[in-house]
C-alpha cells in the first residue's frame, strides 16, 4: 500500500485564495428508543446519530461531559468470529490514521456482547444531509471538498488502510473542512457467517467494479468512490443512478456514468475517477493537483479526461434477429482473482505515477465496439450466492460475465431478452402477442427516465417521480405534462425520489426519497408537509380511509404515519426483521399491512409479513426463499402477490399465509422492481428486462407482453408499473426509459 507522500500537493484554496464554505448546521438528533442502550461502557448515550448495516451510532457522552460519537455493532456480527478478529484488526488500523481530514478513533471495547468504538464528535451535517437539504454545492466548494477529502484519503492509505465504504454519509462538514469517518470498518463485515462465504459489504452506487466482482481491493477502489461522491457534490445525483441495488450494480460494472449538468471542472475530475479500470484512475494526490489547478482557472486541463471510458466488458449489444431459440454458449471464461475467504486481500497494486490525471489517449479504446455476449446455455444452474459474492465461488459464465459472481440472474434476464428473436405483433419463439404503446410521455430538457408511477384515483392524472427528486404530474386525456412539483422555501426538498402514492381521495401525494417523505396537496400544487427518515424511503403507501401513511426503509423498518392530525412522529415503526424493508402495502380493507424485506447480505432470506394494523403486530411470514422487492393485494384482499430479483411471482393465501400458485415462464421474466393487479383482479402485470407481462391470474400463465415502440432491446424493459382505476390503460417505466402508455389488451 503507498506511504506518506511527502511531495504530496498543498490542498488549495479556491476562489482565488478563499476558503469556499461549507454547509456546517448538523442534523435533528433522534431521541432513544425503547430498544436502544442507555450507556455503552463509560459513555451514557443521549440520542440516535444514525444507522446503518453493521449497527447504530449514538450520541455520548464521557464522564466529563465530552461528545463522542459510539458506534454499536448489530449482534448477528457480534456472534461472528471472523467478524471480531476483522473487527478488531481495522479498529487497530484505523487508530494508526492521522490527518486533518478524518476522525479518530478514541476508545473501543472489541471483547463486549455487542463490540463498539467510539470516535470524536463531530457536530455537523454529513455531505448526503447538506446537499439533500440545501442543494448541490457551488463549483468552487465542491473542488474544495474533493481535494480535502483526497487528501483524508491520503492519510487513511497511508495506515495501510483502504476506506472500502466511501459515500456522502460518511463525510462530514465543518467549519475546519470535510471530515471523513468510518474508514476500514466495512471490511471486518466481508466474509462472515453473517454475510456469507466471499461477499462484500459496503453501498453499490459507491462501489468500484473491481470490488464488486470480489477482486483484489486497492487504494483505486476509493478513488472510485471519491468521482461518484464528486458527482454527487456538484450535482445532487449519483452517476450511476438509483433504484435497485442490482440495477446499480448492473450499470457501474456496464455502462458509463451519467455525468451530464455536472460543472467542467468537476465533471473532468470526476470522470477520471470514474475509470472501470484500476490502473487507469488517478491516485489522491493527482486528484488535489487537478482540483489546485482548476481552482484557479475554472478550466479542466487539456490533458484531463472529460469522459469516463467504456467498460472493459462491453455492454450487451442489439443482435441480429433470429428466430428459434437462444443460441448455445460460448466456452466459459476462467473466473478472476479473489482473497480468500477469512484471509487479508491480496497485495495491491502500485500506485499510478503522479503525473497527471489519466487520459484516453488510444480513441480505439475511448469508443470500442460493441460485441454481442453469449447467451446462457439451458444448463445454466442459478446462482445461489449474495449480489456481492466472490468470484472463486461463481458458477463459469460466457465471456461478459467472467469472473463475475454477482447479479447473475439479473444479467442472465438481460441476455435472454437480447436474443429473443426478432420483433412482429406475435414474436417468432414466443406463444404470445404483443403490444406497442399507445404514446410515450417525455418533456424537452429532462432525462426522461423514471422512478415511479401512480394513477391519481380518478384516472385523469399521472404521476411520475425521478431520480433528481422531481415529480411531473400529466394529463392523462391529453397526454401533456400538467405541471412540475417544486419544493418551495421553508420546506426540505425530499430527493431521488423512489416511490409515489396518492391518497384514496386524491387530494394528497406522498413521495418517498432519500431521507424525507413529503406530502402534497395536489390541487395547490404545494408540499405542505415532510417526514423525517434516517435513510432511503423504498416504498409509500396509503390506508384505504387515508388517515394513515406506510413507509418503508433501507434499515429494514415499516412505520406508520398519522396524516391527519398534523403530528410528524411516526406512530410505529415495525421491524421486518430485515436490512431493507422495499415495499409496503394496505389490504384494501386497511386491516393488514403487507411489507416486503431484503438482506444486502445474500438473496435467499427475503421475507414478506402480513402485519395486524390495528394491534401493529406480525400476524404471518412468508418465506419464498428468494429476494423480495414488491407485494401487491389482489382486489378482493384474499391474495398477497410477491417478486423480487431473480424471484419468481408467488400468490399466497392472505387468510392462511400459504402460498397457492407460482407464475413461472421461460419467457416471461421479472425484474422484481414492481407489479400490479388489474382493478378486477383477472390480471396481473409484471415489469421485466424485455417489457411489461400481463400474466392470467386464473391460468397462472401470461397473456400477453407490452413492449416499446421499436421492440428493441435497447428501449424495451420497464421497473415499474400501475393500472388506470377503470383499468384501460397501463402506465410503465425505467431507469432511462420514457413513460409509455399501453391500451389494456
Amino acid at each position: 500500500m503507498s506511504r506518506p507522500d511527502f511531495g504530496r500537493p498543498e490542498v488549495p484554496p479556491t476562489g482565488g485564495g478563499q476558503e469556499a464554505e461549507l454547509p456546517a448546521t448538523p442534523p435533528p438528533h433522534r431521541a432513544l428508543g425503547p430498544g436502544d442502550p442507555s450507556r455503552v461502557g463509560p459513555y451514557r448515550l443521549e440520542a440516535v446519530l444514525g444507522a446503518g448495516g453493521m449497527g447504530r451510532v449514538y450520541l455520548g457522552r464521557t464522564p466529563a461531559g465530552s461528545a463522542v460519537a459510539v458506534k454499536v455493532v448489530h449482534r448477528e456480527y457480534a456472534g461472528d468470529v471472523s467478524f471480531r478478529k476483522r473487527f478488531e484488526q481495522e479498529v487497530a488500523a484505523a487508530r494508526r490514521v492521522q490527518g486533518l481530514y478524518t476522525v479518530p478513533v478514541v476508545d473501543a471495547d472489541l471483547q463486549a456482547d455487542e463490540p463498539w468504538l467510539a470516535t470524536a464528535y463531530i457536530p455537523g451535517p454529513s455531505l448526503q444531509h447538506a446537499v439533500s437539504e440545501g442543494g448541490p454545492l457551488p463549483v468552487e466548494a465542491a473542488l474544495a471538498l474533493v481535494a480535502r477529502v483526497a487528501e483524508a484519503l491520503q492519510s487513511i492509505h497511508a495506515a495501510d488502510v483502504i476506506h472500502r465504504d466511501l459515500k456522502p454519509s460518511n463525510i462530514l462538514l465543518t467549519g475546519d473542512g470535510p471530515k471523513v469517518i468510518d474508514f476500514g470498518i466495512a471490511r471486518a463485515a466481508d466474509v462472515t457467517s453473517v454475510t456469507g462465504t466471499g461477499m462484500r459489504t459496503g453501498t453499490p452506487a459507491y462501489m468500484a467494479p473491481e470490488y464488486i466482482r470480489g477482486q483484489s481491493v486497492t487504494e483505486a477502489g476509493d478513488v472510485f468512490a471519491l468521482g461518484v461522491v464528486a458527482h454527487f457534490a456538484a450535482t445532487g445525483r449519483l452517476a450511476f443512478g438509483g433504484g435497485s441495488h442490482y440495477s446499480v450494480t448492473y450499470r457501474v460494472l456496464e455502462q458509463a456514468p451519467e455525468l451530464d449538468g455536472c460543472p467542467e471542472p468537476v465533471r473532468a475530475i470526476a470522470a477520471a475517477c470514474l475509470e472501470k479500470d484500476p490502473d487507469q484512475r488517478p491516485t489522491p494526490a493527482e486528484v488535489i493537483e487537478q482540483c489546485l489547478r482548476t481552482s484557479t482557472t475554472g478550466v479542466a486541463d487539456d490533458d484531463t479526461l472529460t469522459a469516463a471510458s467504456t467498460p472493459t466488458s462491453q455492454p450487451v449489444s442489439e443482435p441480429v434477429p433470429a428466430p428459434g431459440p437462444p443460441a448455445a454458449p460460448g466456452p466459459p471464461a476462467a473466473p478472476g482473482p479473489a482473497a480468500a475467504p477469512g484471509s487479508p486481500d491480496a497485495a495491491t497494486a502500485p500506485a499510478p505515477s503522479p503525473t497527471a490525471l489519466r487520459t484516453v489517449r488510444d480513441p480505439a479504446r475511448a469508443t470500442a465496439p460493441e460485441t454481442p455476449a453469449t447467451p446462457p446455455g439451458p444448463n445454466t444452474p442459478p446462482d445461489s450466492t449474495s449480489t456481492y459474492a466472490d468470484t472463486s465461488l461463481a458458477v463459469p459464465l460466457p465471456v461478459l460475465m467472467a469472473g463475475l459472481g454477482i447479479g447473475v440472474l439479473v444479467l442472465v434476464t438481460v441476455l435472454i431478452a437480447v436474443y429473443l428473436p426478432s420483433t412482429s405483433s406475435r414474436r417468432p419463439g414466443i406463444p404470445y402477442p404483443s403490444f406497442k404503446p399507445e404514446a410515450s410521455l417525455t418533456t424537452k430538457g429532462s432525462s426522461n427516465s423514471s422512478t415511479d408511477v401512480a394513477f391519481s384515483p380518478d384516472g385523469e392524472v399521472l404521476a411520475t417521480s425521478g431520480s433528481d427528486g422531481s415529480v411531473q404530474l400529466w394529463d392523462v386525456s391529453r397526454r401533456k405534462p400538467a405541471t412540475t412539483l417544486t419544493t418551495p422555501e421553508g420546506l426540505s426538498h425530499v430527493p431521488a425520489v423512489a416511490s409515489l402514492a396518492f391518497s384514496p381521495d386524491g387530494k394528497f401525494l406522498a413521495t418517498g426519497g432519500d431521507g424525507k417523505v413529503g406530502l402534497w396537496d395536489v390541487a395547490k400544487r404545494r408540499q405542505v408537509r415532510v417526514f423525517d427518515e434516517l435513510g432511503a424511503v423504498r416504498s409509500v403507501a396509503f390506508s384505504p380511509d387515508g388517515k394513515t401513511l406506510a413507509t418503508g426503509n433501507e434499515f429494514g423498518e415499516a412505520k406508520l404515519w398519522d396524516t391527519d392530525s398534523g403530528k410528524d412522529e411516526e406512530l410505529a415503526v415495525l421491524d421486518h426483521k430485515t436490512d431493507i424493508v422495499n415495499a409496503v402495502a394496505f389490504s384494501p380493507d386497511g386491516r393488514t399491512l403487507a411489507s416486503a424485506g431484503s438482506n444486502s447480505r445474500g438473496n435467499t432470506d427475503g421475507t414478506a409479513r402480513l402485519w395486524d394494523v390495528k394491534s401493529r403486530k406480525s400476524r404471518a411470514t412468508l418465506r419464498p426463499g428468494g429476494s423480495l422487492s414488491t407485494v401487491a393485494f389482489s382486489p378482493d384482499g384474499k391474495t398477497l402477490a410477491t417478486a423480487g430479483i431473480a424471484e419468481k411471482v408467488r400468490l399466497w393465501n392472505v387468510a392462511s399465509g400459504r402460498q397457492k400458485a407460482s407464475l413461472d415462464d421461460a419467457y416471461a421474466g421479472s425484474s422484481g422492481e414492481d407489479m400490479a393487479f388489474s382493478p378486477d383482479g383477472k390480471t396481473l402485470a409484471t415489469p421485466a428486462y424485455n417489457g411489461v407481462w400481463l400474466w392470467n391470474v386464473a391460468g397462472r400463465e401470461p397473456r400477453a407482453r407490452l413492449s416499446s415502440r421499436t421492440d428493441s432491446t435497447k428501449t424495451n424493459g420497464a421497473e415499474d408499473v400501475a393500472f388506470s382505476p377503470g383499468g384501460r390503460l397501463i402506465a410503465g417505466t425505467g431507469i432511462k426509459r420514457p413513460v409509455q402508455l399501453w391500451k389494456t389488451p
